[in-house]
């Protein structure tokens, strides 16, 4: 009893006035105002009992709204196939929903890819349980393929970066090889074969003398 006269004044406005519809039920001297019949061991008047009552009265719509809010939004996402079913079913069971519901839901929520390949699946289960678990193995394909895909794509352009890199070094060989066959610096090549002329020239000119 003490702790749900401290937790009232902490209730939302909402949630306040849906404890004033049972206060003469709590409180000894309300249900005295109201003319009332006091009950002294109402299972209100316990904590147990208090706060189940508030979650079926007030708390339970909340969460309801909170669920159903979700269901709406609710769509798939490329490559989650098993979040999108799981997080279905267990709205549904949130919601009291089933058969030609969750299905419709189902539908409207699939990509287009997966809306495309559904398409190829018929007939279509009737069984709503059923039709779910169809569409999670028709997604785990479309996974599969997607997978796939991207190790290819990874392979070809790891194969194409090998061959640029192959291209490259061998260009840069072939630029050293030209560059270590002939002189590095062709002026002085030629001021060697010039000062070679000289100095022969000298030894002749010594030779006549």
């Amino acid at each position: 009893m003490d702790k749900i006269s401290l937790v009232i004044p902490l209730l939302p406005a909402g949630a306040k006035k849906w404890y004033y519809n049972i206060h003469v039920y709590i409180n000894e001297d309300a249900a005295i105002r109201e003319k009332r019949t006091f009950d002294p061991n109402n299972v209100l008047r316990t904590w147990e009992g208090f706060g189940k009552r508030l979650v079926s009265s007030f708390g339970g719509h909340s969460d309801r709204d909170r669920a159903l809010r979700e269901w709406n939004g609710l769509s798939t996402q490329p490559g989650k196939i098993d979040l999108f079913v799981d997080k279905l079913i267990w709205l549904a069971n949130r919601l009291k929903y089933g058969g030609d519901y969750v299905k419709d839901k189902a539908r409207v929520g699939m990509t287009t890819d997966l809306r495309n390949a559904w398409a190829m699946k018929t007939p279509h289960p009737e069984d709503y349980v059923d039709y779910l678990n169809l569409l999670r193995n028709t997604g785990h394909q479309l996974e599969d393929v997607a997978s796939f895909n991207r190790t290819v794509v990874r392979a070809k352009d790891s194969s194409h970066w090998e061959k640029s890199d192959e291209r490259h070094t061998s260009t840069k060989k072939q630029t050293k090889e030209r560059k270590g066959s002939g002189p590095r610096n062709p002026n002085l090549a030629t001021q060697r074969r010039g000062l070679s002329d000289r100095q022969n020239q000298s030894m002749q000119k010594r030779i006549k003398i």
